[in-house]
């Protein structure tokens, strides 16, 4: 499988990453400030440059997006622009995904949802990985330590080939070029199922809809994208680590990044976790806490850590504490 290879233990070489934020909204390290909308059946892009100007532009051909599918983000590396969108719904659903830099439009490009499959409910994450690694000499003389950077747009979707089917979670990680082209040609998607030689005795958790929504974090730790999906055919939450590796490429025979997936962790799965909903707030060594609004101002919360998930506890929201209050309390307990 070209670009992305799935082991147990990554082999670690000396890295370091820089990750953009990914949403409707990213402000860029330029202090340039993008946001996504649809307006009139299109996508459009609202820049708010660090000048003060305000510029915006429509994608094109992304009639039929899905509103609350939209993400933006930036490669820190040469500023192109990322738009990720769920084009229809059903087993119509697919996703694209368009570039622009330097007042010129890449794509958009269908990655998934192309093959008869539906794809929905899609993740994207920018990140820079920098990784070192020690090259050959001349005899007698130290080796010379050669440092190799490359930005991957990071994605995860669930996907499924039938309305009979419960699909599961897909995870690609698409290198870019030195022009902000993404390379999907480099590229396979790796279906987040099956990793395990074993599972639970799986229940009935009926159309499971709000577990079909894989996330994708920054470990504070590492500073490495991490997956957290559901396994719905082993009735586990799984979180898988991705590690930058450098290889020799057969046909160049130059050295290059591929991103690898460690054995994920797991835990028994929650059917009333409505991930659709969801935030994420991360610690130190992948400890999650999950947070949603409830019912009569409640912020329900609950904490997953290598003893599993916690029972599910609230905060009520009012005049003494805000929703915003509440999310910085609860994201102190990553600590």
């Amino acid at each position: 499988m070209r670009g992305v290879r799935c082991i147990l233990l990554a082999v670690i070489l000396g890295f370091a990453g820089i990750a953009g934020a990914v949403g409707p909204m990213t402000l860029a390290r330029t202090g340039d400030l993008y946001s996504v909308a649809t307006v009139d059946n299109q996508v459009v892009v609202t820049a708010r440059y660090a000048d003060g100007t305000v510029d915006q532009f429509y994608v094109p051909q992304s009639a039929a997006a899905v509103e609350d599918s939209l993400q933006v983000g930036v490669d820190p590396a040469t500023g192109a622009l990322y738009v990720l969108w769920q084009k229809k719904t059903d087993m119509e659903a697919r996703l694209r995904l368009a570039g622009y830099l330097d007042g010129t439009w890449i794509g958009p490009i269908t990655f998934a949802g192309n093959d008869g499959t539906a794809a929905a409910n899609p993740q994207m994450i920018i990140h820079r990985s920098v990784s070192t690694y020690d090259e050959a000499t001349e005899e007698g003389e130290e080796p010379a330590e050669v440092k190799i950077a490359t930005t991957f747009i990071h994605l995860a979707w669930w996907s499924r080939a039938s309305e009979d089917e419960i699909g599961a979670a897909q995870y690609m990680a698409v290198p870019v070029d030195h022009d902000g082209m993404p390379l999907f040609q480099d590229t396979q998607s790796v279906p987040l199922v099956d990793f395990l030689p074993y599972g639970i005795a799986c229940f009935d958790i009926g159309p499971a809809e709000n577990l079909k929504h894989p996330k994708l974090l920054i470990d504070p730790q590492t500073g490495f994208p991490a997956v957290f999906a559901t396994d719905l055919n082993s009735c586990l939450f799984q979180i898988f680590e991705s590690r930058p590796e450098v290889v020799v490429d057969s046909m160049t025979k130059r050295r290059r990044q591929i991103i690898i997936l460690r054995s994920p962790s797991t835990v028994a799965l929650r059917p009333d976790l409505p991930l659709a909903a969801t935030k994420i707030e991360v610690g130190s060594g992948l400890k999650l806490i999950m947070h949603w609004d409830g019912e009569e101002d409640l912020l329900n919360y609950l904490e997953l850590d290598q003893e599993g998930l916690s029972e599910t506890k609230s905060l009520p929201l009012g005049e003494q504490l805000s929703h915003e209050q509440a999310v910085e309390l609860i994201r102190g307990l990553t600590n």
